[in-house]
């Protein structure tokens, strides 16, 4: 029964086909949608399979690692509309989480008769397999630490979005070589799917369709409400718990089926106060759990070292003020277990005395603080292999997109590696001279840059423009800043207002995209940046229009974008208009209006409803000057007016 309560269930999933247990994907060698190609089945859950698989896609000479891992739908479920749902309802809950301790998922889809979600691959080892390794005590509280906060900090960013993952459990947690967390398989939860191999029987006919593992489900979970943050803070509860143990809070049995009275243990690895707050997130009763692990971290993470030690000393004057009043046998069965205990102590410093250099760095946290002159020592000793192996991980980096030393995961490595030994000459020479070379790659596209800003080539096309050189900044050192001089200011101030003026949307569009890239921290620049930002989309769609009528393609003109473009030209009509006093002014308006308006189709309504309003003045003023028996200029005004009209009824 336990070994079923360890595996996910989804609720309700709606199938054609029985999933067959014996039936089995054959994709090793195979490439999906031309481009994955499938290295190694690493895993099996509930809806499908886990593939090692490399994108070949982004393969080059210098760049064939590119590794990404792949969930396959078990082909039973190919033709359920409801799996797929799900599949999809997975990439696009977790495509909105972006944080370091969640895999990211880049994107799912389908190949032949396989559906598939691509994610992030992560080299390194599951919780469930580092539980394993620390049977039988379970890790110290102090290791168990740093994998506990990052667990919460993933976990409560994701309810902060609205997220529960639902389905929380030791093998849906990676930590890689470098002690960092990510959680999988977010999305499971609010699904509407029928029962695969793993479901759980309907309690009615409208099951609830959360995704859960009974060994990590709440009761109330288990028994089909609606799920909350407080199923994944139970569940968090039984991983810390089984972290510092090696055992299930409740022996791996489904919470809905554990008495209420259960009492659990506390683990001898785990202080009082951690314990308490744990203890309340296994609690059977949901109202008895934490709003939020927020204080499960506070208390994890308070220093209650120094009264601590007061208690340990105050023990042990008690204990050696006793010892007087002991039993000859007594005394006898104490110096036994004091003997043991060396002998204990012994053992285990030739163990760390005789760990290899490989991994040394990161295993030197298993070794508690009061011996820092042996993980000195270690270090020492290991010096020239473990700054080998650092090195060796810069060289085997894969080169950059241009082509160039990835240099910001090279510099955190070669960081990292003066943590442990600050004063290596080697380690010293060889970030100093990666430095050197990164400032020599950044000052010389800084140069380039500088000319095509200096000369106003906005628009610049091929290899040296202006995108693509801040692409190159950003890729060489993503944390530097190109600051632009005051000539450059000048410069981009000037023909924005050029553009402006003569009401080119294409280069607005162009100038935009600079000002965004280059002058965004421009304070002199704002105005006009936000200014050309609001008619973005409209630069756009008229840039398009102007594309494909160029090409001889029929294509209807955009003409909400252009009112939003041409408003203040637009404007300026009607205000002119308005402005008119008599029949001169009106014919001198009448005639510059038309020229303007030749950049516009002739059904545009703007331009129809002025059109419109200078006929009826024609007639007016017309009017007027019959009264002052101007018969013949009357009569002109009254031509100009039926010409418009005509014209307007032939457009209509």
């Amino acid at each position: 029964m336990t070994a079923e309560n360890d595996k996910t269930r989804i609720a309700s999933i709606k199938n054609k086909n029985a999933v067959s247990k014996g039936s089995k994907l054959h994709l090793i060698g195979k490439t999906l949608s031309n481009r994955y190609l499938i290295e190694e089945l690493i895993g099996e859950g509930g809806m499908g399979y886990i593939y090692r698989a490399r994108d070949t896609y982004l393969n080059t000479q210098l760049n064939q690692d590119n590794i990404v891992a792949i969930k396959v739908l078990h082909p039973e479920l190919a033709d359920s509309e409801d799996a797929l749902l799900l599949l999809k309802d997975e990439t696009i809950k977790t495509r909105t989480l972006s944080h370091p301790n969640i895999v990211k998922v880049f994107s799912a889809s389908s190949s032949d008769t396989y559906h598939f979600v691509v994610m992030e691959w992560i080299e390194g080892e599951t919780l469930e397999q580092l539980i394993k390794r620390s049977k039988p005590n379970g890790l110290s509280q102090k290791r168990a630490k740093p994998i506990l906060n990052q667990l919460i900090d993933a976990l409560t960013y994701a309810h902060s979005k609205g997220i529960v993952h639902s389905d929380l459990k030791p093998s849906n947690i990676i930590l890689d070589s470098q002690g960092n967390l990510k959680i999988l398989d977010f999305g499971i939860a609010k699904t509407n799917l029928q029962e695969d191999k793993y479901a759980a029987p309907a309690n009615n006919e409208q099951p609830n369709s959360n995704g859960y593992t009974p060994t990590y489900a709440s009761p109330e979970q288990l028994n089909g409400d609606k799920s909350s943050a407080k199923d994944d803070i139970f569940a968090f509860g039984c991983i810390a718990f089984e972290l510092l143990t090696s055992k299930h809070p409740y022996n791996r049995v489904a919470a809905n089926q554990v008495a209420k009275d259960t009492s659990v243990k506390k683990p001898s690895n785990s202080s009082l106060s951690v314990w308490l707050k744990i203890k309340k997130c296994i609690s059977l009763d949901a109202a008895h759990r934490p709003k939020s692990l927020s204080e499960v971290k506070y208390e994890l993470n308070n220093n209650r070292t120094s009264l601590l030690i007061h208690a340990a000393c105050y023990a042990l004057l008690i204990g050696g003020a006793g010892y007087q009043f002991l039993s000859q046998s007594d005394k006898q069965q104490l110096i036994e277990a004091n003997y043991q205990n060396s002998l204990a102590k012994v053992e285990q410093l030739e163990t760390w005395m005789n760990w290899p250099s490989d991994g040394l760095p990161q295993r030197l946290n298993e070794i508690p603080p009061q011996y820092k002159v042996l993980k000195e020592g270690l270090l020492a000793v290991h010096q020239n292999k473990v700054v080998e192996k650092f090195t060796k991980q810069v060289d085997d980096l894969p080169r950059t997109a241009i082509n160039t030393r990835a240099y910001d995961e090279a510099i955190a490595i070669y960081d990292e590696a003066k943590n442990f030994y600050p004063d290596s000459e080697t380690l010293n020479n060889k970030l100093e001279s990666l430095l050197t070379e990164r400032q020599s790659i950044l000052s010389d596209l800084s140069y380039r840059l500088d000319v095509l800003l200096s000369q106003s080539r906005y628009d610049e096309s091929g290899d040296n423009n202006i995108h693509g050189l801040v692409s190159q900044i950003k890729i060489i050192d993503s944390s530097y800043t190109y600051v632009p001089n005051q000539e450059h200011i000048n410069n981009f101030k000037l023909a924005v207002l050029a553009s402006i003026e003569n009401e080119d949307f294409v280069t607005q569009k162009t100038l935009l995209d600079v000002g965004e890239l280059v002058f965004s921290n421009t304070s002199e620049l704002e105005p006009l940046v936000t200014a050309l930002r609001k008619k973005e989309s409209a630069m756009i769609a008229l840039a398009e229009y102007k594309r494909k009528t160029s090409e001889g393609m029929t294509v209807s003109y955009p003409d909400d974008d252009a009112k939003i473009f041409y408003q203040e030209k637009l404007e300026r009509f009607n205000t002119q208009l308005a402005n008119v006093s008599d029949y001169k002014q009106l014919i001198e308006f009448d005639e510059s209006f038309s020229k303007e308006a030749e950049i516009f189709p002739e059904s545009f309504e703007p331009i129809l409803l002025i059109k419109d309003q200078i006929a009826t003045t024609y007639i007016s003023m017309a009017s007027s000057l019959m009264k002052q028996k101007m018969y013949r200029t009357a009569e002109r005004l009254v031509e100009r007016s039926e010409e418009i009209r005509k014209s307007l009824e032939n457009t209509i």
